[in-house]
């Protein structure tokens, strides 16, 4: 009877050491087995990480969202004399950083002279386009003061101010053309080819504004291509290979013919003018723009009401303000303003309407 007993709990035992191996086997060997899904524990306080969404550039650039108007109005701004007097001919350096702040604060940015008249405007979507111009080649525009042994641009003088002003607000700029005359161009006669160079190292341009200034409606044919030739010649002897190629024309005054200010040659010196300035009195029209006219393109005087005028004309009436698009290979216009666009201006650009 023992013995009876004792085969029966080695045979429990038995039967209980093959089901926990089978067991066992199971777990490690089947594959499909999966693990429970167990609660993951987050960190108090905790928020969830969302990347942010970069702005699409379409979004960024859409014409309608900033108003774009590239058949509007540009503004080409005329400055004479800065100094310490301030007149009707003539702007103080504290008037001239002034005016440099308005137009920023407006939304307005700088482009060169040509880059309008090649139709190659390129500046932030939103903003608009201003060119800046000074007549005469004074001292006031370009003067050179000694500082602690080393020669420097006057912070008081217009191409100073217009520096210090860009290394504060580099979004503004620094494109402006000076129009100057034979000899000694910024007066300072033992440095003027210094200055020349400079004028173009920083990025500005320098302008044709004749010889002698004479009224050239007075002039034979001859007389006027020797007045434009020898200023081409002088800055190309100071600057090689620089295109002295626009004119603001003395006293706002035309030739008998247009063309022989356009282009022409004396002594063996060619030139060709890409725009021609007059004196007054207004802003121009966009360079797409039926009617736009590079030998015919008016300023606009600054002297403080003169300024002020043109200033509220374009606050007051928006819709005429040439406002970009921010890309350089469209040209991007309200759909009423399509009337206004000379299409055969366009080159490679393509329009774009929008209402």
């Amino acid at each position: 009877m023992k013995l009876k007993t004792r085969y029966i709990i080695l045979a429990v035992i038995l039967v209980f050491a093959l089901i926990s191996t089978g067991c066992s086997t199971k777990q490690v060997q089947d594959p499909r087995e999966k693990e429970p899904d167990t609660p993951k524990t987050e960190e108090p306080n905790s928020e969830p990480v969302v990347e942010p969404k970069s702005e699409p550039e379409e979004t960024k650039n859409n014409p309608a969202l900033v108003k774009a108007n590239e058949a509007g109005q540009i503004m080409i701004l005329e400055w004479h004399t800065i100094g310490e007097q301030e007149g009707r001919w003539a702007r103080t350096y504290t008037n001239f950083r002034k005016d440099l702040e308005v137009l920023y604060e407006k939304g307005y940015r700088l482009v060169s002279l040509r880059d309008v008249v090649t139709n190659n405007i390129q500046i932030e979507a939103g903003y608009t386009p201003v060119v800046l111009t000074f007549d005469d080649g004074t001292e006031g525009h370009f003067r050179y003061i000694e500082q602690d042994g080393k020669r420097i641009i006057d912070p008081n003088s217009a191409v100073g101010v217009l520096k210090a002003f860009a290394e504060e607000y580099p979004d503004f700029g620094l494109e402006a053309t000076f129009y100057i005359n034979y000899y000694a161009p910024f007066r300072q006669k033992d440095s003027w080819q210094d200055k020349l160079k400079e004028v173009v190292a920083l990025g500005m341009d320098l302008g044709n504004h004749t010889v002698n200034h004479k009224k050239l409606s007075t002039l034979s044919q001859e007389e006027v291509a020797e007045e434009l030739a020898k200023m081409v010649k002088m800055v190309q002897e100071v600057v090689p290979g620089y295109e002295l190629d626009t004119l603001a024309l003395p006293h706002g005054i035309n030739p008998k013919d247009i063309n022989w200010a356009v282009s022409g040659e004396y002594d063996g010196t060619k030139y060709h003018n890409k725009a021609i300035l007059l004196v007054g009195s207004g802003p121009i029209k966009s360079p797409v723009a039926k009617g736009y006219d590079s030998t015919k393109l008016p300023r606009i005087q600054v002297f403080q009401e003169e300024f002020d005028k043109w200033l509220n004309y374009f606050d007051n009436n928006p819709e005429k303000r040439y406002i970009s698009d921010g890309d350089p290979n469209t040209i991007s216009i309200p759909t009423s303003q399509k009337d206004l666009i000379d299409e055969s201006k366009l080159g490679e650009k393509k329009l774009n309407t929008y209402n």
